[in-house]
């Protein structure tokens, strides 16, 4: 009579005892996906890829289609693509998070920026963003 007891006991600490935990493999990012307006897009630079010649934007104004909302949109650079940096001609690389920036997409493919113009903000209003997204 023991000896079953005994097995039980055992069979349930066994049962009891704490699964390891599977480990799951990180999540990939979610890209931006590549801007479908063929309007011009103003916001804020989001994050520049100079290896990938792309760059992503949050936008001041979403852009609304039937089946989603987009606040953030991505675009290539287009070879014939032209970039101003504070009225100056800049490079991608030149880019950085925060700059404020007019994107004007090439008609055939919206994908693609021809024109970028970025504005850096004025040390008083990246303040007053910081404040305000807290």
């Amino acid at each position: 009579m023991k000896q079953p007891l005994q097995l039980l006991i055992v069979a349930l600490l066994a049962l009891a005892m704490p699964v390891t935990a599977q480990v799951e493999p990180p999540k990939k990012k979610k890209m931006a996906p590549l801007n479908a307006s063929t309007e011009p897009v103003k916001g804020k630079i989001y994050v520049v890829t100079p290896a990938k010649n792309r760059l992503t934007v949050r936008l001041d104004q979403p852009i609304v289609a039937a089946d989603k909302t987009n606040k953030v949109v991505a675009f290539h650079l287009a070879e014939s693509g032209k970039i101003t940096i504070d009225g100056a001609e800049g490079k991608l690389e030149g880019l950085e998070k925060g700059m404020k920036v007019t994107v004007t997409p090439q008609p055939m493919d919206p994908g693609k920026a021809e024109k970028v113009e970025a504005t850096k903000p004025a040390p008083g209003e990246e303040k007053k963003t910081t404040e305000t997204e807290e």
